[in-house]
């Protein structure tokens, strides 16, 4: 039912992202957080979603810049 606020939009993204998780062979969760990623995704991230690889890069270049 659309109540004009967009969230049909969401829903359907939602039901498309859970749907492409099980229809790829290949697909792997994150070690860090558990969200879903594609065989390419997978490879050119190392393992981690880019939110999780992108918070551990600036964790790294804060801790070079305290000298830790």
């Amino acid at each position: 039912m659309s109540y004009g606020d967009g969230s049909e939009t969401l829903e359907w993204q939602a039901k498309t992202i859970a749907e492409n998780a099980t229809k790829y062979n290949g697909s792997a969760p994150c070690p860090t957080c558990g969200v879903i990623m594609n065989p390419v995704e997978f490879m050119q991230n190392k393992g981690h979603c880019l939110s999780c690889l992108t918070q551990g890069r600036a964790t790294l270049a804060q801790n070079k810049m305290v000298g830790r």
